[in-house]
């Protein structure tokens, strides 16, 4: 080895030994309690929750790392947001830190785990956003002329789970296997893309392999393209969400094609054990408001199915239940809905489901929470009429333009148990009827019956043809 070689292994042994040092220093360094101590400290004064963390590690390879942390929202006797990180790592740029600029190069969340708790004023703040602790270091800093740079390069999130859950403890949204890839361009915006496994809502709906480019500006958050999968179908749209403290406006806008409606009922609780229903939906729905706000809600919605066959559904056994018949399954050749939201309600503007025997169509409005109030009529065709009970079939009317005959009731009670006052309708119309031959009877006149063909009229006689001569005037 000559005399070039030995410096130069000699420089790189000490720039090695040097390096190793200087990382078993900040190991261990990081690794104290009582910089652990401060550090809890400093991330409670900005966020005013509680912190703890487990374990503090330095490593060449992969930079700083922390593990264990748990941080809970300040909170009196209510239930409050916690955030789990089990593992959160950071590579940091050496070089940099001699000039004052700490540069993390990638940013490594692993496994977090977020309750988000809805606010006592039905909001949706982030639990640990403190802009008025933000301020105080600022001006501290600008009073000491110090103005050191923080700047994140790439922040990835593996595995994420996200709750949601109401003032009242109620799970609203569940988000498992969150996957975020962010690129953070300058202060306040940001751009990446999001991919979750499955997104679950408290009605019991489930969305699948959501996937979505996004971008964090001042404006708020906007999410474009969207795209899922729900009950074997397509989901695409787009959304937006402001950045307004409490209850940030939002807006929606979804497309969907191919989605199983016998999926759906199973996803909503219906037993479907022995049914044989069956369609696609497809169709667009268009929502606004603030989130948390049922009274800023607003939107429309059109949906329509294919290939329907609904069998044992709850509003078809009740109208089979009044026309005394057994009606166990309903092919649909067309059925439709038409709604728009506001005013806390869903206005129901057009519903058609249309059978080879009968039809039924309603409108009128339906509560948020599902109960419903709705004004419709049943058709049903010539072949079907003669089936029915005659005292069933005589509460029917003709339909203006056609051999069709139809009834109007009310539909109320609630989306899984709807209610109807059809049988009242044509009891009360039997009973009306039967009421008015009484009193024809006593008074010795008698109502025609409907289906009496009517009789000619005799012909006048001569006498009667002729008309009476005027007096003569005298």
């Amino acid at each position: 080895m000559n005399t070039v070689s030995k410096r130069f292994f000699l420089a790189a042994s000490t720039a090695c030994a040097f390096l190793a040092a200087l990382c078993i220093g900040l190991d261990l360094y990081v690794g104290m309690d009582g910089v652990r101590e401060r550090v809890e400290t400093a991330i409670q004064r900005q966020t005013g929750g509680e912190v703890k963390i487990g374990g503090m590690h330095y490593a060449l390879w992969s930079g700083f790392r922390a593990t264990g942390i748990h941080m809970r929202a300040a909170a009196s006797g209510e239930p409050s947001s916690t955030l789990l990180l089990p593992s959160v790592s950071a590579r940091v740029a050496l070089r940099p830190l001699f000039v004052g600029r700490v540069v993390v190069q990638k940013l490594v969340i692993r496994s977090p785990s977020l309750v988000w708790v809805q606010n006592a004023n039905g909001g949706w703040t982030f639990p640990w956003a403190k802009p008025e602790s933000r301020r105080g270091p600022k001006v501290q800093r600008a009073a000491k002329g110090v103005k050191p740079e923080f700047k994140v390069q790439t922040v990835k999130l593996h595995d994420g789970q996200l709750q949601f859950v109401d003032k009242k403890g109620k799970t609203r949204a569940d988000l498992h296997g969150i996957t975020l890839q962010i690129t953070p361009e300058t202060a306040g915006k940001a751009s990446g893309t999001a991919l979750i496994q499955s997104i679950t809502l408290s009605n019991g709906l489930v969305f699948e392999a959501f996937r979505t480019p996004f971008a964090w500006s001042e404006s708020g958050l906007t999410l474009s393209p969207v795209s899922a999968r729900l009950a074997e179908g397509s989901i695409g749209g787009a959304a937006t969400m402001g950045r307004t403290p409490g209850q940030p406006p939002f807006t929606l806008d979804l497309r969907f094609e191919g989605v199983e409606l016998k999926g759906i009922l199973a996803q909503l609780g219906e037993n479907q054990k022995n049914r044989r229903t069956t369609g696609t939906l497809l169709g667009n729905i268009d929502l606004y408001g603030a989130i948390g706000s049922k009274e800023s809600l607003g939107g429309v919605g059109h949906m329509r199915l294919r290939g329907g066959r609904m069998e044992q559904i709850p509003l078809v056994h009740l109208i089979g239940n009044a026309l005394q018949m057994d009606v166990k399954e309903l092919e649909l050749r067309q059925a439709q809905l038409d709604l728009r939201i506001g005013e806390e309600k869903v206005f129901v503007d057009s519903l058609v489901m249309e059978a080879s025997s009968l039809n039924l169509s309603a409108k009128g409005t339906s509560a948020l929470d599902g109960k419903l109030n709705l004004a419709a009529r049943l058709a049903v065709n010539p072949r079907l009429s003669r089936q029915l009970p005659g005292w069933v079939d005589a509460n029917f009317q003709p339909v203006p333009g056609g051999d069709w005959r139809d009834i109007g009731f009310a539909v109320t009670g609630t989306l899984s148990r709807p209610e109807t006052d059809l049988l009242q309708v044509m009891v009360g119309q039997k009973l009306g009827n039967q009421f008015m031959n009484l009193l024809q009877s006593v008074t010795g006149k008698h109502k025609k019956k409907s289906g009496d063909k009517k009789q000619p009229e005799p012909s006048p006689t001569e006498e009667e043809n002729e008309e009476p001569q005027p007096a003569a005037t005298p």
